[in-house]
C-alpha cells in the first residue's frame, strides 16, 4: 500500500504546489497592477487568485482523465476538437460558478458578479483547459515515442543475436568438415600432430557453442576464439601460414560484436593464403586512439582488382554498424593481399 500511495501523493502535492505558485504569481500581478493605478486594496482581496488556482488544482485530475479519454486520434481530428471544445466550455462554466459561489461567501454577493466573471474569465479558463489538454497529448506522444524506441532497440538486439546465432550455425559445420579432413590425413602419418588438432578443434567448438556469448564481446575473448581457429589452420597448412600479432594491451577490454574478426581472418586464409603454394602471412593489429578501437586484418596473399562483399562481409558490416556504430574499409590490389581496417567508437557501445 505504501508503494502505491507514494506516487499518488507525489502527484497530488506536485499539482497543488504548481497551482499554488500560479495563484501567488497571479495575485501579485493583480496587486502590482492596482498599485500602478494607485488603487491598491487590502491583501486579502487578492486571495481570490488563490481561490481560482485552488479550483483548477482540484479540477486538474479530471481534466487529465477527460483529455486522456477523448485523446486526439489521427483521422478523427474534427470529432476530437469538437469534444474538447464542449468539455472545455462545460468545465470553464463550472469553474466560474464555483468560483463566484466561494467569493460570495468570503466577500459577500456583488451585483452582477456572476455575469461579469463569466464574461471575463471564459477565455482564460478555456486557455487553461487547452494547456492541460496539451500536456496530456504531449505526454502520451512522448510515451508512445519512447515505447517505439525501446521496441526498436529490442528488435535490433534480437536481430543481432539471431544473426550471431546464424553465423555460429554456419561456422560449426564448416570448421568441422575442414578440420576432420585435415585430421584424417594426419592420423597415420603424424599421430601426435593429429592429436593436437583434435584438442584444438575441441577448444574451438567449445568456444563457438558457448551459450553465454552474446552479440557483444571483448577483444580479448574474440582473439581467443580467432586463435583457436588459426591454430587448426596452422596445423593444416603448416609453414605455409604465418601469424603476426601486434595487439596493444589496453585494447583487450574493448567491446566489439561477437564473431567479427574470425570471418575476416577466415577470408584471408581461404582466399589470400591457402591458394598460394608458398603460403603467406596474416597480420592482426589493434590500437586505441581518441576513444576508438582500431583493428586491422591484413594478408600478403594474391589480392585482387576489386572488392566483392559476400554474405559474411555484408553480415559483419551490418552487425558492426547496428551494434557499435562502427565501420570498416577493405583495400586490395593484385599481388598485395587484402587489408581490412575497422573502427569502433567505444562510447557508442552499450
Amino acid at each position: 500500500m505504501a508503494s502505491l500511495a507514494s506516487p499518488f501523493l507525489t502527484r497530488v502535492f506536485t499539482i497543488a504546489g504548481i497551482w499554488l505558485i500560479i495563484g501567488l504569481v497571479l495575485g501579485g500581478q493583480w496587486y502590482v497592477n492596482d498599485l500602478a493605478y494607485d488603487a491598491a486594496k487590502p491583501w486579502w482581496v487578492y486571495s481570490a487568485a488563490i481561490v481560482a488556482s485552488t479550483l483548477w488544482a482540484a479540477m486538474t485530475p479530471l481534466v487529465f482523465a477527460l483529455a486522456g479519454r477523448i485523446g486526439f486520434e489521427r483521422g478523427h481530428a474534427l470529432r476530437s476538437i469538437g469534444l474538447h471544445i464542449v468539455t472545455g466550455l462545460l468545465l470553464s462554466v463550472a469553474h466560474t460558478l464555483i468560483y463566484v459561489f466561494i467569493l460570495s461567501l468570503i466577500f459577500g454577493s456583488g451585483e452582477n458578479m456572476l455575469w461579469r466573471k463569466m464574461a471575463g474569465s471564459l477565455q482564460g479558463n478555456l486557455l487553461t483547459y487547452a494547456t492541460l489538454t496539451g500536456i496530456v497529448i504531449a505526454g502520451r506522444a512522448y510515451h508512445r515515442l519512447t515505447a517505439h524506441e525501446i521496441d526498436a532497440a529490442r528488435l535490433q538486439t534480437q536481430l543481432a543475436e539471431a544473426e550471431t546465432a546464424a553465423l555460429r550455425a554456419q561456422l560449426q559445420p564448416h570448421f568441422l568438415f575442414n578440420a576432420l579432413n585435415a585430421i584424417s590425413a594426419l592420423v597415420r602419418s603424424e599421430p601426435l600432430r593429429a592429436e593436437r588438432m583434435i584438442a584444438r578443434l575441441g577448444e574451438l567448438l567449445r568456444l563457438s557453442i558457448d551459450g553465454q556469448r552474446g552479440p557483444l564481446t571483448t577483444l580479448g575473448d574474440e582473439l581467443d576464439f580467432t586463435d583457436a581457429y588459426l591454430a587448426i589452420e596452422q596445423a593444416r597448412l603448416g609453414e605455409r601460414l604465418t601469424i603476426l600479432r601486434d595487439i596493444a594491451p589496453d585494447t583487450l577490454s574493448a567491446v566489439l560484436p561477437s564473431l567479427l574478426i574470425q570471418p575476416l581472418v577466415e577470408n584471408a586464409v581461404r582466399h589470400g593464403i591457402a591458394p598460394l603454394p608458398t603460403g603467406g602471412t596474416i597480420t592482426l593489429t589493434a590500437r586505441m586512439a581518441e576513444g576508438h578501437l582500431h583493428l586491422t586484418v591484413r594478408d600478403d596473399g594474391a589480392g585482387g582488382g576489386a572488392v566483392r562483399e559476400g554474405i559474411g562481409l555484408t553480415n559483419s558490416r551490418r552487425r558492426l554498424e547496428r551494434l557499435c556504430e562502427g565501420n570498416f574499409d577493405i583495400a586490395t590490389a593484385p599481388g598485395q593481399g587484402f587489408r581490412v581496417d575497422i573502427r569502433i567508437p567505444q562510447g557508442a557501445v552499450a
